[in-house]
């Protein structure tokens, strides 16, 4: 993804009026994603709850509408946070 990559949090605690997302799963790691909340590109990441985690999806494509015009319609890939080694 791009260094330029933001990541939205759509985690249940985050998530109310202007700031929510539905989704449907797709074959594969691939979710069918509808939403409201601005500034979201092809390339980001959107962070969701996940029982008592968090999981991350990539924006593969996003349309958004021209009424509400915050309302969008997105392709996510799931991608996963690399672990990072720490040292002792």
């Amino acid at each position: 993804m791009s260094a330029t990559a933001v990541t939205h949090d759509y985690r249940d605690a985050r998530r109310g009026w202007g700031h929510d997302l539905g989704y449907e799963p797709l074959p594969g790691d691939r979710l069918r994603a509808y939403g409201w909340g601005e500034g979201i590109k092809a390339g980001d990441y959107l962070l969701l709850s996940n029982g008592a985690g968090e999981t991350r999806y990539a924006v593969d494509e996003i349309r958004y509408c021209r009424d509400p015009v915050d309302m969008w319609f997105a392709t996510l890939s799931f991608a996963p946070r690399s672990e990072v080694a720490v040292d002792a």
